[in-house]
């Protein structure tokens, strides 16, 4: 992946990785002048749209996350369309891209792993820094908001605007965003649900947070040879094994795994294998990859993890 660059250096600035600085006093700043300028036209019609120019525009620090014109361009036109007669929702959106920050600069070059900050919606933003810190992390130093990763810094005044590749959720770590509501709303991981509920009672790692749960489908587990799962109900211990396999600590989204080995609760490690086909981890395909939950995050994959 290629490493995010900010766009702004100066004699005194090294232009090292996330470390970005005003250019221009507060001011002189008009934030969505600036968007425009730098190509991010879909998020600002939509912030006037919305009635929301008075909050970008306020002085004071602020991360501003804006979407590119894309990712507003993929999302279904339907869901689109019902987003934007909804004020109020839209509103909640795109105030979530507005990431409240008491430091005048620099924040993502200051994170040793993660950091949740609030925002003007109200609910938290996680960022994360994968650094080079061994074969489970990138080999480069990357950067994401709730797994979407930071394209690229424009300077604007007190603020900082990190473009990023995706709308994100406003719900996404609101407290009741669990992995226990997430199975239960979700027909498809309810044989996952069952180990879980099975083992939550006696298992101390499901109170470890953050963390990274990869949840087969409900299709992984009937593709096992006949009478495993029923053996696996019979066997607390090999339950208990299982969900500790399919668990790590810490928030790898999917831009911060790496190839290598990746160690799980289990105390076993699995192998993570990424190529522009896709990831795998333990020979199971993730088919579905950055879940935002409050305790961490989730990727679903077609098989169990070995």
């Amino acid at each position: 992946m290629q490493r995010y660059k900010s766009s702004y250096a100066t004699e005194n600035h090294d232009d090292s990785e996330y470390d970005v600085q005003s250019a221009y006093p507060p001011q002189s700043v008009d934030l969505l002048t600036i968007l425009r300028q730098n190509g991010i036209t879909t998020f600002v019609d939509l912030i006037v749209k919305a009635g929301l120019e008075e909050t970008f525009s306020q002085n004071g620090p602020r991360i501003v996350l804006p979407p590119t014109n894309e990712a507003f361009a993929v999302i279904d036109p339907a869901i689109l369309a019902t987003i934007i007669n909804d004020i109020d929702l839209l509103r909640d959106i795109l105030t979530y891209h507005l990431v409240f920050f008491r430091q005048p600069f620099t924040i993502v070059s200051a994170i040793l792993h993660e950091l949740a900050l609030p925002t003007a919606q109200g609910g938290l933003v996680r960022f994360n820094l994968y650094r080079q810190r061994g074969s489970s992390f990138a080999t480069e130093d990357i950067a994401t908001a709730n797994g979407a990763p930071l394209l690229r810094a424009i300077p604007a005044g007190e603020k900082l605007i990190y473009v990023i590749d995706r709308v994100l959720n406003p719900k996404a770590l609101s407290p009741n965003n669990t992995l226990q509501i997430f199975l239960e709303n979700n027909e498809d991981f309810s044989i996952f649900l069952r180990i879980y509920n099975s083992v939550i009672i006696t298992q101390n790692t499901i109170a470890v947070f953050p963390k990274t749960i990869f949840v087969p489908t409900n299709a992984a587990f009937k593709a096992l040879p006949p009478g495993v799962l029923d053996s696996l109900f019979a066997n607390p211990r090999e339950l208990v094994v299982l969900l500790n396999t399919h668990m790590a600590s810490g928030t790898f989204y999917a831009a911060g795994l790496t190839d290598g080995p990746l160690t799980v609760f289990s105390g076993a490690t699995v192998d993570v294998d990424v190529s522009p086909s896709g990831i795998t981890v333990g020979k199971a395909k993730i088919i579905r990859s950055d879940i935002s939950l409050v305790e961490g995050v989730v990727h679903v994959s077609d098989s169990l993890l070995t």
